[in-house]
């Protein structure tokens, strides 16, 4: 079964905005600083809407409660499903009369209302932010992106995501770093009814493996001045790639697989590696109810420095807030160096900040975060900075469909791909340059 209509809730699939990983076992709160002074904002009311069914919900709850006991201010917060938010925030903003005060979901999101956000460079300067140790691609790509404005950054990142790699330890002792070696090894764990690879392969889910293989061939999506580069030489080879990796070394009825039947299928010891998000497998790769491969498991980076689509939820605040200073000030107590191992360790969220990730005692834990944080340090979102992103998104993933359910060739495909984009490209052309 191939799915060919995407509803947004399979583009949050793809774009990993459901809940951070799972299973990262807690080792105990520990409080962050509120700067404002105390009642500071007595009376204050903030309002936010954000992204629901996420790890971080019940975090931004609990430190709600910290900031008004310290400051006096009300946050209340309104989560709504992924696919809702564009359309409430369009009926919001067209009002006149904006609700909200912050904003929370994927940093792509900047790229169109941009211009009903608040830059915070000054806030982050003034307050005394601390800006380090996050992923590298939090940096690249959280500021000077939207409207192509050179350093400007409307927020700050909550979490963040992108695919991982799981294999087995007693199958493969090394695992392989570049795609030849890689394939190699799928090829030699294919044997006896059980299967190389496992992934999801409903329409939804192949943009990230594609992705993988063709960020890692150095080739851009999209040229300085907009133009398609995806059905390129290197766009079809790493097409071809992931065709021929699912025919030889993955199940048949791969195609109509999602996130917990690859899950599965790696968990009962049926595959050797499994590409995918970890939120659907974490919780029971060391249950031995549920799992096969318990203590037999790690996780790898991508070869050849492959990484699929980096996700970043972002706090923003709109510029027709009139708390901004107080909303600020809750966004930074949440997004703040200081909280990020709660966030990592009690709320099972994935930091964006890489350094407490890498503590000694998180790693006694979970040792295999270190491959991780290798991996999200080479991710890249989605055609940063295009307005027109999800759309986009959508039409890739029905032109993989098609060649990986054989109705078309790899380059057939992506030359219709090619097409689609051009035309919504052409619709309301960026006035600046492209840059990954």
């Amino acid at each position: 079964m191939i799915q060919k209509g995407i509803s947004r809730r399979d583009m949050l699939k793809i774009a990993g905005a459901t809940s951070g990983a799972a299973a990262l076992g807690g080792l105990g709160m520990r409080p962050g600083t509120i700067r404002a002074q105390d009642g500071a904002y007595e009376g204050v009311t903030i309002r936010a809407l954000g992204l629901a069914g996420t790890a971080w919900n019940p975090a931004v709850e609990q430190w709600a409660k910290d900031f008004n006991a310290k400051t006096g201010a009300t946050v209340e917060w309104d989560f709504q499903p992924w696919e809702q938010t564009m359309p409430k925030l369009q009926a919001d903003l067209a009002a006149g009369t904006p609700q909200y005060d912050i904003f929370c979901n994927d940093v792509e999101f900047q790229y169109t209302i941009y211009p009903s956000l608040l830059p915070i460079n000054d806030l982050i300067e003034s307050s005394g932010y601390d800006m380090d140790g996050f992923f590298e691609p939090v940096y690249k790509y959280g500021a000077g992106v939207a409207g192509g404005q050179a350093d400007v950054r409307y927020g700050l990142p909550i979490r963040v995501g992108a695919s991982w790699v799981f294999y087995r330890t007693d199958l493969i002792p090394e695992f392989p770093t570049t795609w030849a070696d890689y394939d190699t090894m799928l090829g030699e764990q294919t044997k006896d009814g059980k299967y190389g690879l496992a992934f999801a392969g409903v329409t939804a889910q192949l943009i990230k493996l594609f992705l993988a293989r063709y960020w890692s061939r150095g080739a851009a999506l999209l040229s300085a001045d907009w133009k398609p580069l995806v059905n390129g030489d290197d766009g079809v080879a790493a097409l071809q790639q992931l065709f021929d990796e699912m025919k030889a070394y993955a199940p048949p009825g791969i195609l109509g697989w999602d996130n917990p039947d690859a899950s599965n299928a790696f968990l009962n010891g049926d595959a050797a590696v499994l590409e995918g998000w970890a939120s659907f497998i974490l919780p029971s790769l060391d249950d031995p109810d549920a799992s096969k491969v318990v203590g037999n498991w790690n996780v790898a980076p991508y070869p050849e420095n492959g990484t699929g689509n980096f996700t970043q939820h972002n706090f923003c605040i709109f510029n027709t807030s009139q708390n901004q200073q107080a909303a600020f000030d809750y966004i930074a107590y949440c997004t703040g160096l200081e909280t990020a191992p709660a966030l990592l360790n009690d709320f099972n969220e994935e930091s964006p900040r890489k350094t407490v990730w890498l503590e000694p005692q998180t790693l006694e834990e979970q040792p295999y975060l270190s491959a991780v944080v290798d991996a999200y340090d080479v991710g890249k979102p989605f055609t940063p900075g295009l307005p027109q992103w999800l759309e986009l998104f959508i039409g890739l993933g029905e032109g993989l469909s098609a060649a990986m359910a054989e109705e078309k060739s790899p380059q057939d495909a992506l030359d219709d791909v090619a097409d689609k984009w051009s035309e919504l490209i052409e619709q309301a052309p960026p006035d600046w340059e492209y840059s990954e």
